[in-house]
């Protein structure tokens, strides 16, 4: 909690506070404030460490909600600050003269002192309370002297310690060709943090494996066996494999499983596809002791062909009984050699014992506490790794903290839990919003921290870095701390990974009451100190869950975290949500409505808003630059929206701004575009049929931009000479990913003009020379530029529908960084390229067209995933 207070503090502290606070005569409450916040943070530890005691929970329950409160309202300040200086800036000078009336400056002054002089009460109560509970003072760490001590000692998810055994057991199981049956199961049991999931999926990534089985799928169960759910997702992933035998070439075969409605669709699809093929399929996580619904799956399973295989991971055997498993894999505890090589991997540098005899000594004893449990000894060896040199710390660990765990009666939790006591509270809140998701959620890292930006978690100590690379600091830190999981980097480099069930407990645990989840089949329990609301199913906007959102007055984040086919009617229900005055985040799915209410603007707090699949929205309200905080703009799904507000400069904040989907209807971009410096992320930014190189010109300015995607490139070809002047790209130094797109697919009525100026556009379209991804689509030239052979940091080069683009000379050769090879739809150069081999042979994932290249370790394709939205 003393990052809320520190956060209150910094708000008072700021340029904001202090011009409207004269104005509005609270200076003297605000350094009132700020003396009792800055006394009550040095005593914030021993409160936390006595929270078992109710008055002492209670007390801190009630200066968190202070807190939280004092925060919205130096928001309101400093959102009202941005709002005059957008004002002054503007022509509208009659809104002008009403914004600074004096009417406008008295009541603004009455409301900011009325809420700032309760808040000074409720904090002289609870402050006068303090001193009753004898609490005592203690220093607060630092967070930039634990990131100056902190290093990484992340392991692959793949190096998994002491279970070869196992996994040559259940390897033989798979490929034992005696068994009779068409399809049979075989069980991994064990309790949880045991690595069953890892066990599964080391074998499951095994090559041998992979070539055995005709078709490899993988559903994570946990404790709803739906069989809609289960039939949907091996649809899904059977669809993939035919996509990426197909050559990527197969939409329609992608859009098969995400149109599938009802279960009775699901099933016969889902027999459609295993039909006679020999599969192996993991259902991991599996709770349910219903035998008769795995009756129900197993009949649409046996249509299989012989020799296939279903393995379960279960920590519980009787479930693995009712699945009728021929085979079981039962995992126990590590022994503790195998657990002392874990720590070791985990707590010293290089993974190797140290010759300091006595923090060998000390981890030994704290090693045999863990039970053997890899989970635990991951967490514990990652939070000895950070004080590998303090013997006092690993002194503690062993003689005070491991005592207290070894009274829980849940001690692999206990021992999680003591991983997160020591987190820095930056990092404590960004472990504890991801209870808003459910278990088995797959993060993506970049959209968790815009997440976490939202809420003003992350914490910057000078101007000389950017939120963005401090969060990616953040994730980095809790992944080498074992708070996620089965980490995937994709070929666009973006890192995706899950939380284990224990750890979302954990996470679940230490949320406390600000959290709230809604679950399907249970009463939406929403309180008046509730600061961060998600939904796990679909029907939020009924009419029961709806209302209760009027308690919930404070709600900070309203998630949305799944995705279903069903669209739902939101025009009534929205009004709730816009009245939920200090949303910071908001992410809402499958709704039919044609427009945002205007009313939007009454959200000025707002950071973060993702839309996904409104197919009726036609645009974006122009009261949406009234949001002068906002951060991330995503419109996902959103097909009819052709236009941006014309203000769109207001939206000074805007950070990442993007519409993915296909097919993207964006006819034009704003010119007041250009003013957005903050910018990381612009995609897409649409040329139009006029003024088109003074909007490009517009990109020179965002000088931020990391990711960069430019469309409708084809209205440029009338002034191909100006766009090769202009050279907008090529001081972009932070820029990593490029897409240029000309139009939709090559049509055939380009002629040799078109061709000629595309090549001209195209070199005038160069970026900076570290760029690492480049995509371009519909481009009619027959020669790439020289300036792509000479971009010695790219990891990533795709060429869709560029139908005369004969050779792109010998200069791929001098690509040595280059990881990834898309040629789609680029018939001259694929047929070419196909007779000349062994010119890609130093490229590890190469695609062109229907062709593979043998050995190829592209999953799935990998195709760009705006293509498919």
């Amino acid at each position: 909690m003393d990052f809320i207070a520190e956060k209150v503090i910094g708000g008072l502290s700021s340029l904001a506070v202090k011009e409207l606070g004269i104005i509005c005569n609270l200076r003297d409450d605000k350094q009132k404030i700020e003396s009792i916040v800055s006394s009550i943070t040095a005593v914030l530890k021993d409160a936390e460490a006595k929270a078992n005691q109710h008055q002492v929970r209670t007390w801190v329950e009630d200066l968190k909600d202070i807190l939280f409160d004092a925060d919205d309202l130096l928001d309101d300040f400093s959102t009202e600050a941005l709002r005059r200086k957008l004002m002054r800036g503007s022509k509208m000078i009659r809104k002008l003269k009403t914004f600074f009336s004096k009417q406008n400056q008295i009541a603004y002054a009455f409301k900011m002192g009325h809420r700032m002089k309760e808040i000074r009460k409720r904090l002289d109560d609870v402050a006068n309370t303090r001193q009753q509970l004898q609490l005592h003072n203690y220093a607060v760490e630092n967070p930039d002297a634990y990131r100056q001590r902190q290093t990484f000692s992340f392991v692959r998810e793949d190096e998994i310690i002491g279970r070869e055994e196992e996994k040559n057991r259940l390897k033989g199981y798979l490929f034992d060709a005696n068994v009779t049956d068409n399809v049979s199961v075989i069980s991994v049991v064990g309790i949880g943090g045991l690595g069953k999931t890892a066990l599964a999926q080391l074998v499951y990534n095994d090559e041998e494996v992979q070539r055995k089985f005709d078709l490899t799928m993988w559903v994570w169960v946990s404790h709803e066996f739906d069989i809609c759910k289960i039939a949907q997702n091996i649809v899904r992933q059977a669809c993939q494999k035919e996509n990426k035998n197909n050559g990527g070439r197969a939409q329609n075969i992608l859009g098969q499983a995400e149109n599938i409605v009802g279960i009775e669709e699901a099933q016969q699809k889902l027999r459609d596809k295993i039909r006679g093929k020999k599969y192996l399929l993991v259902l991991d996580d599996v709770w349910s002791e219903d035998r008769e619904l795995w009756i129900q799956l197993k009949r649409l399973l046996m249509e299989g062909g012989h020799g296939s295989k279903i393995i379960v991971t279960t920590r519980n055997k009787r479930v693995a009984n009712i699945m009728s498993a021929y085979q079981h894999v039962v995992l126990e505890g590590l022994d503790f050699e195998r657990s002392w090589k874990l720590f070791c991997q985990m707590a010293f540098d290089e993974g190797t014992e140290p010759r300091d005899s006595e923090l060998v000594d000390i981890g030994k004893v704290i090693v045999k506490k863990c039970g053997g449990v890899p989970l635990a000894i991951r967490s514990v060896g990652s939070l000895l790794f950070s004080r590998k040199c303090e013997y006092n710390y690993w002194r503690h660990i062993r003689d005070v903290e491991f005592p207290k765990i070894e009274q829980k009666e849940d001690k692999t939790l206990a021992v999680l839990k003591l991983s997160y006591d020591y987190l820095p509270s930056c990092l404590k809140h960004c472990v504890a919003y991801c209870s808003l998701f459910p278990k088995g959620y797959r993060f993506e890292e970049s959209q968790l921290i815009w997440l976490w930006m939202a809420e003003g978690f992350i914490q910057l100590s000078d101007d000389t870095r950017c939120e963005e690379d401090v969060g990616h600091e953040y994730f980095m830190d809790l992944m080498s701390k074992s708070f996620f999981q089965d980490v995937e980097r994709d070929v666009f480099g973006e890192i995706w990974c899950k939380m284990h069930d224990l750890m979302h407990d954990l996470a679940h645990l230490v949320a406390g009451n600000e959290y709230a989840v809604l679950r399907e089949g249970k009463e939406a329990d929403i309180k008046q100190r509730t600061r961060r609301l998600s939904c796990h199913f679909p029907s939020i906007f009924a009419s029961n869950v709806s209302s209760s959102l009027t308690k919930g007055v404070k709600i900070r984040t309203l998630l949305c975290t799944e995705y279903y086919t069903e669209i739902y009617s939101g025009s009534s229900a929205f009004g709730y949500v816009l009245n939920l005055k200090c949303l910071r985040t908001l992410k809402l799915f499958n709704l039919d409505i044609e427009e945002i209410p205007e009313s939007i603007k009454e959200l000025k707090h707002l950071r973060y808003l993702q839309l996904s699949n409104f197919p009726w929205l036609q645009k974006l309200p122009s009261e949406i630059t009234g949001l002068p905080n906002l951060q991330t703009l995503w419109l996902i799904r959103c097909p009819k929206v052709k236009e941006l507000p014309s203000d769109v400069n207001k939206l000074i904040n805007l950070r990442h701004f993007s519409i993915l989907g296909y097919p993207i209807r964006l006819e034009c971009m704003p010119q007041g575009v250009g003013e957005l410096s903050s910018l990381h992320t612009l995609m897409p930014f649409a040329m139009g049929p006029t003024d088109s190189v003074s909007r490009l010109r517009a990109l020179s300015g965002l000088i931020n931009l990391r990711k960069l995607y430019i469309t409708r490139l084809n209205f440029l070809r009338q002034c191909a000479r100006d766009v090769d002047n202009a050279k907008v790209l090529v001081a972009k130094a932070h820029l990593q990913e490029l897409r240029l797109w000309w139009s939709e697919f090559y049509q055939g009525n380009e002629d040799e003009e078109a061709v000629h100026n595309d090549e001209i556009i195209l070199q005038g379209l160069q970026p900076h020379r570290s760029i690492k991804i480049l995509a371009i689509t519909g481009f009619s030239g027959t020669s790439l530029p020289d300036w792509i052979w000479g971009l010695s940091s790219l990891v990533r080069l795709e060429l869709w529908s560029c139908v005369f683009l004969t050779s792109p000379s010998e200069g791929i050769l001098n690509l040595k960084s280059l990881q990834n090879l898309v040629v789609i739809g680029c018939p001259i150069l694929s047929d070419r390229w196909r007779r000349e081999e062994l010119r890609l042979a130093h490229i590890p994932n190469v695609c062109i067209g229907s062709y593979i290249q043998r050995g190829s370790t592209v999953s799935s394709l990998q195709l760009p995933q705006w293509l498919w939205h």
